[in-house]
């Protein structure tokens, strides 16, 4: 067996340990269409409610570019994540709850694969959902699809009809993580 075949052994992770994807520096900041920027920005810009309607953790992070993470992620009832890329491949998996992509409703036990570059988007379902994200890299960025001031319009609307049920829901996620 080759040198970059051998594993060092096993590796344990504990979840109540687990830093999120920014402080763990495995994702970057993610990266909007400076158009879509500039056409948000004349009518007040985008809203930070959104980020009460989700919580990530990286439940595991490989040594090197190319080793493997996990992430498990919970986004609020509703949420709507916008069009967007990562580079890496990534298999998700749904713990807990739904979500809807365009008219394929997928609940706990499914899943779907999105490979490298590939855009795609989701919306939470009424109860939201839990996703598990097993990806090929320990890095990866973020790149909003440029073209969609409406669904990110749209998501600013549901962030707003949705902050106070999602900051208890939030806090009850977090209770049980």
């Amino acid at each position: 067996m080759s040198d970059e075949r051998k594993r060092r052994g096993i590796e344990l992770f504990r979840g109540g340990d687990a830093p999120t994807l920014f402080e763990s520096g495995t994702m970057s900041i993610p990266v909007f269409d400076a158009d879509d920027q500039a056409a948000l920005a004349e009518h007040g810009g985008m809203s930070t409610k959104a980020a009460v309607g989700t919580h990530d953790v990286v439940l595991f992070r490989g040594e090197g570019e190319n080793g493997f993470s996990l992430v498990r992620a919970w986004f609020g009832p509703h949420f709507v994540l916008p069009r967007h890329t990562h580079d890496g491949d990534c298999l998700y998996y749904a713990e807990e709850g739904s979500l809807s992509m365009g008219s394929q409703e997928l609940v706990s036990g499914d899943g779907f694969f999105v490979p490298d570059g590939a855009p795609y988007a989701y919306e939470a379902g009424a109860d939201g959902v839990v996703v598990l994200e097993f990806r090929t890299r320990t890095t990866f960025g973020m790149n909003i699809i440029g073209g969609q001031v409406d669904r990110l319009r749209r998501m600013a609307e549901v962030a707003e009809e949705h902050e106070d049920q999602w900051t208890a829901r939030r806090a009850e996620h977090l209770a049980g993580s």
